[in-house]
């Protein structure tokens, strides 16, 4: 029963630092999307600023601001593809190896229970049957010997 207790320990705390671990991430990936998104809707707004100065006839404002709002879509691009690439932290691998070795120390002892009950009922059953068997495992057949002599010897 210790071996299970503490299986499932292992287990709850695996599945807390996994969970734990993928908030954390999820979270670190919506923020930084969030800033992207920000800096390409700032650079959307320089563009139509842009596209707007192109159409003044002076070339001077158009080129600047196009130049602003591309600089920021390249921004956004370059957060969007840093956020992509977040990767889970390197005990991820170890807590997943404890928590999968935890269920299968738990599916073991499961396993082992039911055996061990399954014997008991077998015993159980054995027990029912012949009791005299079962408390002396040698007299059974001695017994059944002087029964079956008294019983040739009554007839």
């Amino acid at each position: 029963m210790e071996r299970i207790t503490h299986s499932v320990k292992v287990l709850w705390r695996s599945e807390r630092l996994l969970v734990s671990n993928d908030l954390r991430l999820g979270a670190q990936k919506i923020q930084f999307n969030a800033l992207a998104g920000l800096v390409a809707v700032f650079g959307l707004v320089m563009l139509g600023i842009a596209f707007f100065f192109a159409l003044v006839p002076s070339m001077g404002y158009a080129l600047a601001a196009l130049t602003v709002g591309g600089t920021d879509l390249v921004i956004a691009v370059a957060l969007i593809a840093y956020a992509k690439s977040l990767k889970p932290a390197p005990e991820y691998g170890m807590v997943t190896e404890m928590r999968n070795s935890a269920l299968n120390d738990i599916e073991d002892e499961i396993s082992q229970a039911e055996a061990d009950l399954s014997a008991l009922k077998k015993d159980v059953k054995n027990f029912i049957r012949h009791p005299v068997e079962a408390l002396v495992p040698g007299v059974g057949p001695l017994v059944n010997a002087i029964v079956r002599g008294v019983v040739s010897a009554r007839k």
